[in-house]
Formats: C-alpha cells, sequence, structure tokens
C-alpha cells in the first residue's frame, strides 16, 4: 500500500516536472519568436499606416510615441501608402487623445489633413486593432502596415491575422527603447501580454 502510494507521488512529481519543462520551453521559444519578429521590416506598399498609439502630453508625443511617427512618416514619404491611420484614446484628464496629437503631429510636418485618420476611441491594443479593421472596411482600405515598437510586431501580425486584416509589419526603426535592461523588461512584458490575449482575447 505504502509503495502504491509512493509510486503515485513519483508519477505525479514526474507530471509536474514535465509540464514544467514544457512550459519554460513555450516561454523561451515565445520570447525568441518576438525578437526575431522585432528585426523583421516588412514594409511594402499598402492602403494605409496604421500607427499604434503611445502617450502624448497636452497634444505633445511622447519620445516612444513620436519614434513611432517618424518611421510611419518616413514610409508615407515614401509613398508606402496614401493614409496614415492614427489609434488611441484619451487618458482622464487629457484634452487630446493620443490619435488627435499623432495626426497634428503628422499635419505639423506637411501630411494633409486629407491623408490623416484617427482611431480615437480604442484604450487597448485589441480595442485599436478592432476599430481599425471597421475604419478600413468603411473607407474600402484594403491592407495595411502596422507601426510600432519592435517587441509590439509579433503581437500585432498575430492580432490581424485573427482580425482577417492583410497587414504588414514595420518597427519602429529608431525605437527610444534602447537599454538592454529596457527591452528585456518590454520583451517580458509581451511575453505576458501576448499570453493573456491568447487565453482570453484581450
Amino acid at each position: 500500500m505504502v509503495n502504491q502510494r509512493q509510486g503515485r507521488r513519483l508519477r505525479g512529481v514526474r507530471v509536474l516536472v514535465l509540464l514544467g519543462v514544457l512550459w519554460v520551453a513555450y516561454l523561451v521559444t515565445l520570447v525568441a519568436r518576438i525578437c526575431v519578429a522585432g528585426q523583421q521590416d516588412e514594409r511594402g506598399t499598402a492602403d494605409v499606416i496604421i500607427v499604434l498609439g503611445a502617450a502624448q502630453y497636452d497634444g505633445r508625443p511622447s519620445p516612444v510615441y513620436q519614434a513611432r511617427l517618424d518611421h510611419a512618416l518616413e514610409l508615407y514619404a515614401e509613398g508606402r501608402a496614401p493614409y496614415l491611420l492614427f489609434t488611441g484614446g484619451r487618458r482622464r484628464g487629457d484634452r487630446y487623445t493620443e490619435a488627435e496629437a499623432g495626426a497634428l503631429y503628422a499635419q505639423h510636418h506637411h501630411v494633409p489633413a486629407s491623408a490623416t485618420l484617427c482611431e480615437a476611441q480604442g484604450r487597448t491594443t485589441m480595442q485599436s486593432m478592432q476599430a481599425c479593421t471597421e475604419i478600413m472596411r468603411q473607407r474600402q482600405l484594403h491592407s495595411a502596415i502596422l507601426v510600432s515598437d519592435p517587441f509590439h510586431a509579433f503581437r500585432l501580425r498575430r492580432m490581424a491575422h485573427d482580425l482577417g486584416m492583410t497587414a504588414r509589419v514595420s518597427p519602429a526603426n529608431h525605437s527610444r527603447v534602447r537599454s538592454a535592461r529596457a527591452q528585456a523588461y518590454y520583451v517580458f512584458r509581451e511575453v505576458c501580454i501576448y499570453a493573456v490575449y491568447r487565453l482570453f482575447g484581450l
């Protein structure tokens, strides 16, 4: 009887160890895929360039957001797409949405207002991507180039695929997230957010 109990415990421990090893292997693989995706620039031609929002201060983009905007403006100047679509809502106390700050920045850099579009309600990446999909449908825009920081590229590509969006990802090549410590933090954060997205669709 004692030997049977010990045998069951041993088998239980082995199962837990195996599950732990598989989980660690999955996380390592996910980290690698996130890092690799951030190095892949799929810029081509599309109907619209979508810029994922980031913090702004009374209409002035934060350094992280500005790096994304500058990259998008570079793509626009190359003739990659005729429209820029800015995303992101307003935080409590803000006068401007992230999308409005992006559009103002683009117009200040000689992009005509007629070429700028805004999705100003989204509070999460998924909400913004869903809203962008609807805007594209309404305006009969069929393809997009997605611009954000490199660590964001893998999840963006997956979200676009899940939403049925025809999209390329072009990470901001002058991202302000530069230090090894900051990059490690954001990659770890992205692993957690991606896991939540895959489990709950958030």
